[in-house]
């Protein structure tokens, strides 16, 4: 094997392994090739020109002229020869390169351009899907890593299957558009909200060509978005706005919106993964409203309250009433069955060191504490 052999045996290899590098390159280098070579063939036809009409008006040239003319004619087409080699030899302005060697270089860079546009690369996570001027686009698309193709006859469009998202929200940096996003809606009783929801969805390996032939690369803007804004508009019109307060309803319109959606998406070959509801904003005058009817109930509450806290008041002084007098009655009762319980009670507020005391005659004259004590 020779050395140039090598040389396009090497290069051959490294296109194979790295073939997106080569591209670049052959598309940065190759019109400046191109230039390169028109400019030096303009400017070789330029200068060959100037040199012959020098040497037509040479004087010296011109004796070489008038003998070759004297010559036999067949001796006239040694004219050319010499006028040739005289342009070679004494003005020096063509490089020697054999033509050879021009067109194989030629065939060399013709041969990297086909083959380099006959391989397909595949990322990790993505198909290729092929156009072919004949027929079409091919059902049967590429996976991950590197394909053959027909050079200049077939295409190839890269397609993401990775699992993608697609977010519209009222925030100005979070969705997929920039500035307000968010979805408005109408509820059953005629309020408008303001819906944050993101789509998660992938394309399916299998139908990557169907996408790519039915739908186009845009399918973003022709189903996924239009479609998400549609749904979502539809479920909340079957909601009040007060039940959107509460986590269940919230939920269960987050199940409607995705199981609604994966119907749609699956007629054009779309995988929808999960709807994320994100959350649902009121305009500032229903917030208003909802905040002052939630004072005004919370005042009648607290004035319901103050009422029952007042009846047990109530009640409970009643039955503090009720058992006083029952008291004072059993106290009335055994006053009347003891009355010396009396004369006790008095003189122990007397005193409660006296042990003995005098009363009137008509009542008790002595009366013995100490025993009243111990009975």
């Amino acid at each position: 094997m020779t050395r140039n052999q090598k040389i396009l045996l090497a290069a051959v290899i490294l296109i194979i392994l790295f073939p997106n590098f080569f591209i670049t390159l052959i598309s940065i280098f190759l019109p400046i090739i191109i230039f390169a070579a028109i400019y030096f063939a303009s400017e070789t036809e330029g200068f060959i020109k100037k040199t012959l009409d020098k040497f037509k008006n040479d004087p010296s040239q011109t004796s070489v002229k008038a003998k070759t003319k004297s010559k036999t004619k067949a001796k006239a087409i040694d004219y050319d020869k010499l006028f040739k080699n005289n342009l070679l030899s004494n003005f020096n302005i063509m490089p020697k390169i054999k033509a050879g060697s021009i067109i194989g270089a030629i065939l060399v860079l013709c041969v990297v351009v086909i083959i380099i546009d006959g391989l397909v690369s595949a990322p990790a996570g993505h198909v290729a899907v092929i156009y072919d001027r004949g027929r079409g686009v091919l059902e049967k698309e590429l996976p991950e890593g590197l394909h053959l193709k027909i050079p200049f006859w077939q295409t190839a469009t890269i397609m993401d299957t990775r699992l993608q998202t697609y977010t519209m929200s009222i925030a100005t940096s979070e969705g997929e558009i920039y500035g307000d996003d968010a979805i408005e809606a109408l509820t059953s009783d005629g309020q408008k909200v303001n819906v944050d929801v993101t789509v998660q969805y992938r394309i399916s390996q299998e139908d990557a060509s169907y996408i790519y032939q039915k739908i186009g690369l845009d399918y973003k803007d022709k189903i996924i978005r239009p479609e998400v804004r549609s749904v979502i508009r539809e479920v909340v019109t079957g909601y009040e706005s007060k039940s959107l307060f509460d986590i269940e309803p919230r939920q269960k319109a987050a199940q409607q919106m995705e199981n609604a959606l994966k119907e749609k998406y699956a007629a054009k070959k779309l995988l929808l993964e999960s709807l994320l509801l994100r959350n649902i904003q009121f305009s500032a005058s229903y917030i208003n409203a909802i905040e002052e009817k939630q004072i005004a109930e919370q005042r009648i509450q607290k004035a319901e309250y103050q009422k029952q806290e007042a009846e047990k008041l109530k009640e409970k002084k009643i039955i503090e009433a009720q058992a006083e007098a029952e008291s004072i009655r059993l106290k009335g009762e055994t006053l009347r069955q003891n009355p010396q319980v009396i004369q006790f009670e008095f003189v122990q507020k007397m005193s409660p060191n006296i042990d003995w005391g005098i009363m009137p005659d008509n009542i008790v004259p002595l009366i013995d504490l100490k025993g009243l004590q111990g009975n």
